[in-house]
Protein backbone atom coordinates (compact mmCIF):
# COMPACT_ATOMS: atom_id res chain seq x y z
CA UNK A 1 0.00 0.00 0.00
CA UNK A 2 1.23 3.37 -0.61
CA UNK A 3 -0.23 7.05 -1.53
CA UNK A 4 -1.09 7.72 -4.74
CA UNK A 5 -0.23 11.20 -5.52
CA UNK A 6 0.08 13.35 -9.13
CA UNK A 7 2.49 16.32 -9.98
CA UNK A 8 5.71 17.96 -9.17
CA UNK A 9 8.01 18.09 -6.40
CA UNK A 10 5.73 17.29 -3.83
CA UNK A 11 4.23 20.77 -2.99
CA UNK A 12 0.61 19.66 -2.70
CA UNK A 13 -2.82 19.39 -4.77
CA UNK A 14 -2.98 23.04 -4.20
CA UNK A 15 -1.31 24.25 -7.30
CA UNK A 16 -3.06 24.21 -11.20
CA UNK A 17 -6.14 23.36 -11.86
CA UNK A 18 -8.44 19.97 -10.43
CA UNK A 19 -7.49 17.23 -12.83
CA UNK A 20 -4.86 16.42 -15.16
CA UNK A 21 -5.25 16.33 -18.68
CA UNK A 22 -4.15 12.85 -20.32
CA UNK A 23 -1.64 14.97 -22.18
CA UNK A 24 -0.12 16.70 -19.36
CA UNK A 25 2.93 14.53 -17.74
CA UNK A 26 3.22 14.17 -13.98
CA UNK A 27 6.16 16.63 -13.94
CA UNK A 28 4.47 19.36 -14.98
CA UNK A 29 4.26 22.33 -12.55
CA UNK A 30 0.23 22.84 -12.96
CA UNK A 31 -0.54 19.37 -12.72
CA UNK A 32 -2.37 19.00 -10.04
CA UNK A 33 -1.09 16.85 -6.83
CA UNK A 34 -3.42 14.11 -5.46
CA UNK A 35 -2.91 11.34 -2.66
CA UNK A 36 -4.85 9.07 -0.37
CA UNK A 37 -3.82 6.08 1.74
CA UNK A 38 -5.04 2.70 -0.16
CA UNK A 39 -6.09 0.32 2.12
CA UNK A 40 -6.68 -2.63 0.23
CA UNK A 41 -3.50 -4.66 1.92
CA UNK A 42 -4.37 -3.61 5.28
CA UNK A 43 -4.92 -6.76 7.83
CA UNK A 44 -7.97 -8.00 7.46
CA UNK A 45 -10.66 -7.55 9.85
CA UNK A 46 -13.86 -9.46 10.51
CA UNK A 47 -17.21 -7.98 10.43
CA UNK A 48 -17.71 -9.40 13.88
CA UNK A 49 -15.41 -7.57 15.63
CA UNK A 50 -17.24 -3.99 14.67
CA UNK A 51 -18.89 -4.96 17.69
CA UNK A 52 -17.89 -4.79 20.81
CA UNK A 53 -16.82 -1.41 20.18
CA UNK A 54 -14.03 -0.09 22.48
CA UNK A 55 -15.58 2.26 25.17
CA UNK A 56 -15.28 6.36 25.41
CA UNK A 57 -12.59 7.17 27.54
CA UNK A 58 -11.66 10.09 28.93
CA UNK A 59 -8.44 12.01 28.37
CA UNK A 60 -6.56 10.83 31.50
CA UNK A 61 -6.84 6.95 29.95
CA UNK A 62 -4.47 7.61 27.37
CA UNK A 63 -0.65 7.16 27.59
CA UNK A 64 1.59 10.15 29.04
CA UNK A 65 3.06 12.50 26.75
CA UNK A 66 6.06 10.80 26.90
CA UNK A 67 4.24 7.70 25.54
CA UNK A 68 5.24 5.71 28.85
CA UNK A 69 3.28 4.02 31.07
CA UNK A 70 1.47 5.74 33.68
CA UNK A 71 3.94 6.39 37.03
CA UNK A 72 3.68 4.01 39.26
CA UNK A 73 2.25 3.97 43.03
CA UNK A 74 -1.25 4.10 44.32
CA UNK A 75 -2.09 7.41 46.37
CA UNK A 76 -5.74 7.87 47.42
CA UNK A 77 -6.56 9.35 44.06
CA UNK A 78 -5.64 6.39 42.22
CA UNK A 79 -7.65 4.16 44.33
CA UNK A 80 -9.47 1.79 41.21
CA UNK A 81 -13.15 2.00 42.68
CA UNK A 82 -12.98 5.72 43.17
CA UNK A 83 -11.66 5.77 39.35
CA UNK A 84 -13.66 3.23 38.13
CA UNK A 85 -16.37 5.55 39.05
CA UNK A 86 -14.74 8.64 37.56
CA UNK A 87 -14.48 6.97 34.23
CA UNK A 88 -18.15 5.39 33.98
CA UNK A 89 -19.53 9.39 34.60
CA UNK A 90 -16.84 11.04 31.90
CA UNK A 91 -17.75 8.35 29.67
CA UNK A 92 -21.70 8.69 29.86
CA UNK A 93 -21.48 12.26 29.61
CA UNK A 94 -18.78 12.29 26.58
CA UNK A 95 -21.67 10.28 25.33
CA UNK A 96 -24.25 12.62 26.11
CA UNK A 97 -22.58 15.41 24.79
CA UNK A 98 -21.87 13.85 21.43
CA UNK A 99 -25.05 12.64 21.05
CA UNK A 100 -26.37 16.09 21.42
CA UNK A 101 -23.97 17.71 19.44
CA UNK A 102 -24.79 14.93 16.59
CA UNK A 103 -28.48 16.19 16.69
CA UNK A 104 -27.30 19.79 16.39
CA UNK A 105 -25.47 19.57 13.42
CA UNK A 106 -27.08 21.22 10.72
CA UNK A 107 -27.46 19.26 7.00
CA UNK A 108 -25.21 21.50 4.28
CA UNK A 109 -26.90 22.66 1.47
CA UNK A 110 -26.22 20.44 -1.14
CA UNK A 111 -25.45 23.13 -3.95
CA UNK A 112 -23.09 24.61 -1.67
CA UNK A 113 -20.55 21.41 -1.66
CA UNK A 114 -18.19 20.98 -3.90
CA UNK A 115 -19.36 18.57 -6.48
CA UNK A 116 -22.99 20.32 -5.89
CA UNK A 117 -25.44 20.96 -8.05
CA UNK A 118 -28.75 23.31 -7.88
CA UNK A 119 -31.68 21.36 -9.21
CA UNK A 120 -31.08 19.17 -12.65
CA UNK A 121 -34.65 18.95 -14.62
CA UNK A 122 -33.73 17.95 -17.70
CA UNK A 123 -30.87 16.99 -19.98
CA UNK A 124 -27.70 18.90 -19.94
CA UNK A 125 -26.61 21.55 -22.64
CA UNK A 126 -23.83 23.94 -23.22
CA UNK A 127 -24.62 27.76 -22.13
CA UNK A 128 -21.25 28.77 -23.04
CA UNK A 129 -17.04 28.27 -23.71
CA UNK A 130 -14.33 30.24 -23.30
CA UNK A 131 -10.94 29.73 -24.80
CA UNK A 132 -8.12 28.89 -22.02
CA UNK A 133 -4.25 28.00 -22.37
CA UNK A 134 -3.74 24.52 -22.33
CA UNK A 135 -2.35 23.48 -19.30
CA UNK A 136 -3.34 26.64 -17.24
CA UNK A 137 -5.46 27.07 -13.58
CA UNK A 138 -9.04 27.47 -13.66
CA UNK A 139 -10.27 28.65 -10.09
CA UNK A 140 -13.78 29.30 -8.60
CA UNK A 141 -14.45 32.67 -7.47
CA UNK A 142 -17.85 34.87 -6.35
CA UNK A 143 -19.85 34.65 -9.67
CA UNK A 144 -16.70 34.31 -11.77
CA UNK A 145 -14.34 31.36 -12.88
CA UNK A 146 -10.86 32.86 -13.47
CA UNK A 147 -8.61 31.36 -15.87
CA UNK A 148 -4.77 31.85 -15.39
CA UNK A 149 -2.82 32.25 -18.49
CA UNK A 150 -0.17 35.10 -18.95
CA UNK A 151 -1.97 36.71 -16.46
CA UNK A 152 -5.50 36.45 -15.30
CA UNK A 153 -8.98 36.81 -16.43
CA UNK A 154 -12.29 36.49 -15.34
CA UNK A 155 -15.55 35.48 -16.99
CA UNK A 156 -18.97 35.47 -15.40
CA UNK A 157 -20.70 32.45 -14.59
CA UNK A 158 -23.86 33.35 -15.98
CA UNK A 159 -23.00 34.04 -19.76
CA UNK A 160 -18.89 33.77 -20.21
CA UNK A 161 -18.93 37.40 -20.36
CA UNK A 162 -15.46 38.82 -19.85
CA UNK A 163 -15.55 40.86 -16.41
CA UNK A 164 -12.43 41.51 -15.69
CA UNK A 165 -8.38 40.49 -16.52
CA UNK A 166 -5.12 41.54 -13.95
CA UNK A 167 -1.39 41.15 -15.15
CA UNK A 168 -0.44 41.12 -11.54
CA UNK A 169 1.14 37.62 -12.72
CA UNK A 170 2.66 36.08 -15.25
CA UNK A 171 3.05 32.52 -17.13
CA UNK A 172 5.57 31.53 -14.55
CA UNK A 173 3.34 31.50 -11.51
CA UNK A 174 1.77 28.80 -9.99
CA UNK A 175 -2.36 29.98 -8.50
CA UNK A 176 -4.64 28.73 -6.15
CA UNK A 177 -7.39 27.15 -5.42
CA UNK A 178 -8.22 24.79 -7.58
CA UNK A 179 -11.06 24.70 -9.92
CA UNK A 180 -13.21 22.23 -7.45
CA UNK A 181 -12.86 23.81 -4.46
CA UNK A 182 -15.74 26.24 -3.19
CA UNK A 183 -15.35 29.37 -4.74
CA UNK A 184 -12.52 31.39 -3.41
CA UNK A 185 -12.46 35.07 -2.06
CA UNK A 186 -9.16 35.57 -3.44
CA UNK A 187 -6.73 33.87 -5.53
CA UNK A 188 -3.04 33.22 -4.39
CA UNK A 189 -0.50 32.94 -6.58
CA UNK A 190 3.01 31.92 -6.08
CA UNK A 191 5.59 33.96 -8.73
CA UNK A 192 9.41 32.15 -8.01
CA UNK A 193 12.40 34.98 -8.58
CA UNK A 194 16.11 35.40 -7.90
CA UNK A 195 17.39 34.52 -4.32
CA UNK A 196 15.80 33.10 -1.49
CA UNK A 197 12.24 33.33 -1.19
CA UNK A 198 9.05 33.83 -3.95
CA UNK A 199 6.91 36.51 -4.27
CA UNK A 200 3.29 35.90 -3.34
CA UNK A 201 0.55 37.96 -5.29
CA UNK A 202 -3.05 37.97 -3.66
CA UNK A 203 -5.72 38.99 -6.39
CA UNK A 204 -9.83 39.96 -5.09
CA UNK A 205 -11.78 37.38 -6.94
CA UNK A 206 -14.82 39.36 -7.99
CA UNK A 207 -13.03 42.41 -8.96
CA UNK A 208 -9.34 41.31 -9.92
CA UNK A 209 -7.85 43.77 -7.42
CA UNK A 210 -4.71 43.33 -6.32
CA UNK A 211 -5.52 43.04 -2.26
CA UNK A 212 -1.14 41.94 -1.34
CA UNK A 213 1.92 41.73 -2.63
CA UNK A 214 4.82 40.30 -1.12
CA UNK A 215 8.03 38.15 -0.60
CA UNK A 216 7.47 34.90 1.37
CA UNK A 217 9.85 31.95 2.31
CA UNK A 218 8.36 28.93 1.18
CA UNK A 219 9.44 24.91 0.23
CA UNK A 220 8.50 25.16 -3.40
CA UNK A 221 5.29 25.91 -3.93
CA UNK A 222 3.31 24.57 -0.67
CA UNK A 223 1.15 27.13 -0.04
CA UNK A 224 -2.52 25.76 0.40
CA UNK A 225 -5.63 28.42 0.55
CA UNK A 226 -7.58 27.53 3.91
CA UNK A 227 -10.46 30.01 4.86
CA UNK A 228 -11.96 32.75 3.54
CA UNK A 229 -9.06 34.41 3.00
CA UNK A 230 -5.74 32.72 4.48
CA UNK A 231 -3.53 30.58 3.01
CA UNK A 232 -1.42 27.74 4.92
CA UNK A 233 2.14 27.78 3.94
CA UNK A 234 5.19 25.29 4.80
CA UNK A 235 9.37 25.95 4.76
CA UNK A 236 12.26 23.93 6.11
CA UNK A 237 13.98 25.16 9.38
CA UNK A 238 16.96 23.02 10.31
CA UNK A 239 15.66 19.44 9.10
CA UNK A 240 12.19 20.29 10.33
CA UNK A 241 9.10 21.78 8.93
CA UNK A 242 7.35 25.15 9.86
CA UNK A 243 3.91 25.67 9.25
CA UNK A 244 1.73 28.99 9.19
CA UNK A 245 -1.81 30.21 8.86
CA UNK A 246 -1.61 33.88 7.94
CA UNK A 247 -3.60 35.90 6.64
CA UNK A 248 -2.79 35.64 2.39
CA UNK A 249 -2.83 39.61 1.39
CA UNK A 250 -1.08 41.01 4.79
CA UNK A 251 0.95 38.13 6.11
CA UNK A 252 -0.85 38.77 9.52
CA UNK A 253 -0.17 35.50 11.51
CA UNK A 254 -2.93 32.82 12.56
CA UNK A 255 -0.77 30.53 14.04
CA UNK A 256 2.57 28.47 13.54
CA UNK A 257 3.67 25.18 14.48
CA UNK A 258 6.77 23.41 13.91
CA UNK A 259 7.12 19.59 12.95
CA UNK A 260 10.18 17.81 13.87
CA UNK A 261 11.70 15.20 11.61
CA UNK A 262 11.31 12.04 13.27
CA UNK A 263 11.44 9.21 11.65
CA UNK A 264 9.52 6.00 12.10
CA UNK A 265 9.13 3.05 10.08
CA UNK A 266 5.77 3.68 8.54
CA UNK A 267 7.41 7.16 7.17
CA UNK A 268 9.58 5.99 4.39
CA UNK A 269 6.41 5.47 2.20
CA UNK A 270 4.83 9.45 3.63
CA UNK A 271 6.85 10.81 0.36
CA UNK A 272 8.30 9.60 -2.54
CA UNK A 273 9.60 13.13 -4.72
CA UNK A 274 11.82 14.72 -5.80
CA UNK A 275 13.03 18.48 -5.10
CA UNK A 276 11.68 19.57 -1.93
CA UNK A 277 9.59 16.37 -0.68
CA UNK A 278 6.77 18.15 0.83
CA UNK A 279 2.96 17.32 0.40
CA UNK A 280 0.91 20.39 1.59
CA UNK A 281 -3.28 19.63 1.67
CA UNK A 282 -6.15 21.46 3.41
CA UNK A 283 -9.19 19.34 3.00
CA UNK A 284 -12.15 18.14 5.01
CA UNK A 285 -11.41 20.44 7.47
CA UNK A 286 -7.70 18.58 8.22
CA UNK A 287 -4.32 20.38 7.10
CA UNK A 288 -1.94 17.55 6.67
CA UNK A 289 1.65 17.65 6.18
CA UNK A 290 4.24 14.73 4.44
CA UNK A 291 7.61 15.31 4.04
CA UNK A 292 10.59 12.55 4.08
CA UNK A 293 10.84 11.69 7.47
CA UNK A 294 7.64 13.53 8.97
CA UNK A 295 4.29 13.64 8.70
CA UNK A 296 1.72 15.70 10.75
CA UNK A 297 -2.10 15.74 10.54
CA UNK A 298 -3.71 19.50 12.29
CA UNK A 299 -7.22 21.20 12.08
CA UNK A 300 -7.48 24.17 10.16
CA UNK A 301 -6.55 26.09 13.90
CA UNK A 302 -3.60 24.63 14.29
CA UNK A 303 -4.39 21.96 17.17
CA UNK A 304 -2.12 18.84 15.92
CA UNK A 305 -4.62 15.65 15.97
CA UNK A 306 -1.27 13.35 14.87
CA UNK A 307 2.45 13.18 14.48
CA UNK A 308 4.92 10.96 13.78
CA UNK A 309 2.23 8.70 11.81
CA UNK A 310 0.76 8.37 8.55
CA UNK A 311 -3.21 9.46 9.10
CA UNK A 312 -6.45 10.12 6.98
CA UNK A 313 -8.36 12.27 8.92
CA UNK A 314 -11.65 14.02 8.01
CA UNK A 315 -14.21 16.51 9.89
CA UNK A 316 -17.08 15.41 10.67
CA UNK A 317 -20.36 17.74 10.19
CA UNK A 318 -20.83 18.41 13.97
CA UNK A 319 -17.19 19.31 14.55
CA UNK A 320 -15.48 16.28 15.47
CA UNK A 321 -12.84 15.02 13.73
CA UNK A 322 -12.17 10.98 12.33
CA UNK A 323 -9.25 9.24 10.99
CA UNK A 324 -7.52 5.97 10.64
CA UNK A 325 -3.90 5.48 10.82
CA UNK A 326 -1.79 3.70 7.95
CA UNK A 327 -2.14 0.12 8.38
CA UNK A 328 -4.64 0.06 11.03
CA UNK A 329 -7.88 -1.52 10.97
CA UNK A 330 -9.09 0.97 13.50
CA UNK A 331 -10.91 4.26 13.68
CA UNK A 332 -10.45 7.09 15.96
CA UNK A 333 -12.75 9.79 16.58
CA UNK A 334 -11.41 12.94 17.73
CA UNK A 335 -13.71 15.70 20.17
CA UNK A 336 -13.86 19.31 18.00
CA UNK A 337 -10.60 20.28 20.36
CA UNK A 338 -8.98 17.34 18.69
CA UNK A 339 -9.25 15.02 21.43
CA UNK A 340 -9.12 11.38 20.92
CA UNK A 341 -12.49 10.05 22.12
CA UNK A 342 -13.76 6.84 21.30
CA UNK A 343 -11.77 3.63 19.07
CA UNK A 344 -14.03 1.06 16.53
CA UNK A 345 -12.67 -1.41 15.16
CA UNK A 346 -12.88 -1.41 10.81
CA UNK A 347 -11.21 1.68 8.66
CA UNK A 348 -14.09 4.93 8.19
CA UNK A 349 -15.28 5.35 4.94
CA UNK A 350 -16.18 9.23 4.89
CA UNK A 351 -17.85 9.98 1.29
CA UNK A 352 -16.15 12.96 -0.24
CA UNK A 353 -19.94 14.84 -0.76
CA UNK A 354 -21.84 14.82 1.91
CA UNK A 355 -24.56 16.91 3.24
CA UNK A 356 -24.16 16.06 7.13
CA UNK A 357 -27.46 14.24 7.02
CA UNK A 358 -27.71 11.24 9.67
CA UNK A 359 -24.68 12.48 11.33
CA UNK A 360 -25.06 9.95 14.22
CA UNK A 361 -23.94 7.05 11.97
CA UNK A 362 -20.35 6.10 10.32
CA UNK A 363 -19.62 4.27 7.57
CA UNK A 364 -16.79 1.76 8.41
CA UNK A 365 -14.96 -0.44 6.12
CA UNK A 366 -14.37 -4.11 7.79
CA UNK A 367 -12.39 -5.62 5.08
CA UNK A 368 -14.79 -7.88 4.76
CA UNK A 369 -18.17 -5.54 4.32
CA UNK A 370 -19.46 -2.51 5.28
CA UNK A 371 -20.42 -1.24 8.67
CA UNK A 372 -23.00 1.46 10.02
CA UNK A 373 -21.60 2.29 14.03
CA UNK A 374 -23.11 4.20 16.46
CA UNK A 375 -20.85 7.66 16.17
CA UNK A 376 -21.49 8.62 19.76
CA UNK A 377 -20.87 5.51 21.23
CA UNK A 378 -18.99 2.87 18.71
CA UNK A 379 -21.99 0.71 19.16
CA UNK A 380 -22.92 -1.48 15.56
CA UNK A 381 -26.11 -0.87 14.15
CA UNK A 382 -25.70 -2.58 10.77
CA UNK A 383 -23.42 -4.52 8.19
CA UNK A 384 -23.53 -5.78 4.85
CA UNK A 385 -21.15 -8.02 3.30
CA UNK A 386 -18.80 -7.53 0.01
CA UNK A 387 -15.59 -6.45 -0.48
CA UNK A 388 -14.43 -3.13 -2.60
CA UNK A 389 -16.49 -0.68 -1.34
CA UNK A 390 -16.21 2.50 -1.45
CA UNK A 391 -18.36 5.78 -1.27
CA UNK A 392 -19.09 8.56 -3.54
CA UNK A 393 -21.65 10.73 -2.05
CA UNK A 394 -23.90 10.61 1.60
CA UNK A 395 -27.11 13.17 0.73
CA UNK A 396 -30.52 12.82 2.18
CA UNK A 397 -30.00 9.49 4.24
CA UNK A 398 -28.52 7.51 1.70
CA UNK A 399 -24.86 6.74 1.15
CA UNK A 400 -24.16 5.41 -2.28
CA UNK A 401 -21.39 2.90 -2.55
CA UNK A 402 -19.22 2.09 -5.53
CA UNK A 403 -17.61 -1.80 -6.54
CA UNK A 404 -15.98 -1.74 -10.14
CA UNK A 405 -19.34 -2.58 -11.94
CA UNK A 406 -21.71 -1.40 -9.75
CA UNK A 407 -23.71 1.25 -7.60
CA UNK A 408 -25.58 0.32 -4.45
CA UNK A 409 -27.65 3.07 -2.99
CA UNK A 410 -27.69 2.08 1.18
CA UNK A 411 -29.70 3.43 3.47
CA UNK A 412 -27.17 4.98 6.09
CA UNK A 413 -29.83 4.28 9.62
CA UNK A 414 -30.70 1.09 8.32
CA UNK A 415 -28.04 -0.10 6.23
CA UNK A 416 -31.22 -1.45 4.01
CA UNK A 417 -29.58 -1.62 0.37
CA UNK A 418 -32.15 0.54 -1.35
CA UNK A 419 -31.05 -0.23 -5.40
CA UNK A 420 -28.52 -0.98 -6.92
CA UNK A 421 -26.94 -0.20 -10.95
CA UNK A 422 -24.46 -1.22 -13.18
CA UNK A 423 -21.53 0.81 -13.74
CA UNK A 424 -19.79 0.65 -17.46
CA UNK A 425 -15.98 1.19 -18.17
CA UNK A 426 -14.63 4.75 -17.53
CA UNK A 427 -17.09 6.04 -14.82
CA UNK A 428 -13.85 7.30 -12.73
CA UNK A 429 -14.87 11.01 -12.42
CA UNK A 430 -15.62 11.91 -9.15
CA UNK A 431 -20.03 11.74 -9.22
CA UNK A 432 -21.72 15.00 -8.68
CA UNK A 433 -25.60 15.18 -7.26
CA UNK A 434 -28.38 17.52 -6.83
CA UNK A 435 -29.64 15.86 -3.98
CA UNK A 436 -32.16 13.72 -6.39
CA UNK A 437 -30.11 12.79 -8.68
CA UNK A 438 -26.14 11.46 -9.49
CA UNK A 439 -23.94 12.11 -12.28
CA UNK A 440 -21.67 9.88 -13.20
CA UNK A 441 -19.48 9.67 -16.00
CA UNK A 442 -19.45 6.37 -18.33
CA UNK A 443 -17.16 5.27 -21.44
CA UNK A 444 -15.21 2.67 -22.86
CA UNK A 445 -11.41 1.82 -22.97
CA UNK A 446 -11.00 4.39 -20.48
CA UNK A 447 -12.78 7.22 -22.23
CA UNK A 448 -15.14 8.77 -20.98
CA UNK A 449 -18.47 9.41 -23.06
CA UNK A 450 -21.29 10.37 -21.89
CA UNK A 451 -22.42 11.82 -18.14
CA UNK A 452 -25.12 9.47 -16.99
CA UNK A 453 -27.90 10.69 -14.39
CA UNK A 454 -28.85 8.14 -12.20
CA UNK A 455 -32.07 8.60 -9.70
CA UNK A 456 -31.00 8.28 -5.87
CA UNK A 457 -34.93 7.46 -5.27
CA UNK A 458 -34.41 3.88 -7.09
CA UNK A 459 -31.21 3.84 -8.88
CA UNK A 460 -32.61 4.10 -12.47
CA UNK A 461 -30.85 6.32 -15.41
CA UNK A 462 -32.43 9.16 -16.80
CA UNK A 463 -30.70 10.25 -19.48
CA UNK A 464 -27.35 10.05 -20.78
CA UNK A 465 -25.33 13.47 -22.33
CA UNK A 466 -22.50 12.94 -24.45
CA UNK A 467 -19.65 15.09 -23.44
CA UNK A 468 -17.49 17.09 -25.81
CA UNK A 469 -14.33 15.64 -26.85
CA UNK A 470 -11.02 16.52 -25.10
CA UNK A 471 -12.48 17.01 -21.54
CA UNK A 472 -10.50 15.91 -19.16
CA UNK A 473 -12.37 16.95 -15.38
CA UNK A 474 -15.79 18.33 -14.45
CA UNK A 475 -16.04 20.77 -11.29
CA UNK A 476 -18.87 22.67 -10.02
CA UNK A 477 -19.09 25.76 -8.30
CA UNK A 478 -22.18 27.94 -6.61
CA UNK A 479 -23.89 24.50 -8.09
CA UNK A 480 -23.35 25.52 -11.68
CA UNK A 481 -21.59 22.46 -13.46
CA UNK A 482 -18.01 23.51 -15.63
CA UNK A 483 -16.43 20.98 -18.11
CA UNK A 484 -12.43 21.35 -18.51
CA UNK A 485 -10.72 20.62 -21.72
CA UNK A 486 -7.25 20.71 -22.89
CA UNK A 487 -7.92 24.48 -24.19
CA UNK A 488 -11.90 25.19 -23.22
CA UNK A 489 -13.49 25.71 -20.81
CA UNK A 490 -17.25 25.11 -20.95
CA UNK A 491 -20.80 26.10 -18.67
CA UNK A 492 -23.34 23.32 -19.03
CA UNK A 493 -26.41 23.54 -17.36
Amino acid sequence: MRPRRRGHDGAGDARGRAGGPPDVPATDERAPLRFELVADDDPAVDAADVAPPVEPHPVTDLPTPSGGPPTPGRPWYAHPVLWVAAVVAVALGGSFLATRALEAAQRVEVAALDGGLRPIEAPLEARWSVPIEPGGAVIAGPGVVVAHGDGLTAYAVDDGTPVWRSEAVGELATCVPRADRSPAQVVVCLTPQEGPGARLTVVQAASGRTLGERVVQVAGQAVVPVGEADVVRARWDDGDVVLVREEAATGVLRWERRVEREPSGSLGLAVRSSGNGIVLDVSRGVVTLMAPGLVASLTEDGTVLKEGDVWTVARLPDGRYVGNEYGSGTTTVFTAEGDPRLEVRGRVVEAPLSDGSVPGVLVLNTFRGIAGVDAATGAALWSLAGVGHRPVVRVDGLVVLRTEETLHGVDVASGALRWEAPLTDGATWPALTDGRSLLVAEGEGGRRQHLVSIALADGTVEWRWPIPERTYHAFTSEGRLFLLGTDRLTAVS
